[in-house]
């Protein structure tokens, strides 16, 4: 079967409304998504990029061609405060939980949390991420406690720190990013090469 891989960090804005709209492509062309989670702070790090929100005019730029973008397709949007925010525990959760079959659903989940509804983490300590990722373990019927318990220990740490190594192996520099078998393509706007590269497959 085709495959879509997705790499994106909740944190990515882009790659929320990327989300919105990968799925639909991947249905029309009976294509498999697989969902990448990798942590985008370590990414710019290792690759010397930089947050949209450390460059003022860049930043000013983003915030309304959000909007446009999200208003152009249909998907609610609600810009957190504050951003950037935590992801660091929800990313680690993300991976714990594919173990269960349950990594699409909470991600599904936190992305409609922290960018439709608001309840994003309402600060940078790591206990700031406690509420939101344990609403989301309940929207998807998974134990709050449990995944709590779960992303504080070492194979959700090993999990997420391999898999932003293999990102960076990969040539990956900023989210979100999508291959197609070798081929990559990054930005939410490279969506129809996407769709052009799966065509081909």
């Amino acid at each position: 079967m085709k495959q879509v891989e997705f790499y994106f960090d909740l944190v990515s804005p882009y790659s929320y409304v990327a989300h919105a709209e990968i799925g639909h492509l991947c249905d029309a062309a009976e294509a498999e998504l697989v969902l990448k989670p990798m942590l985008l702070g370590a990414v710019l790090n290792e690759t010397g990029g930089r947050a949209a929100v450390e460059v003022p005019a860049k930043h000013h730029y983003m915030m309304r061609d959000l909007s446009l973008l999200a208003e152009s397709q249909g998907t609610p949007l609600r810009f957190p405060d504050p951003f950037p925010f935590r992801t660091l525990k929800a990313m680690r959760v993300a991976l714990w939980l594919r173990q269960q079959d349950l990594m699409d659903a909470f991600v599904n989940e936190a992305f409609s949390l922290y960018w439709a509804e608001g309840g994003s983490p309402k600060g940078r300590q790591e206990a700031d991420e406690d509420e939101p990722v344990a609403e989301v373990a309940r929207r998807i019927g998974a134990d709050p406690a449990e995944v709590l318990e779960g992303a504080s220990q070492s194979p959700a740490k090993d999990a997420l720190r391999a898999a932003t190594a293999e990102a960076l192996e990969r040539g990956v520099f900023g989210a979100p990013t999508f291959f197609v078998g070798d081929e990559m393509f990054w930005g939410n706007d490279r969506l129809r090469f996407v769709e052009a590269a799966l065509g081909r497959s």
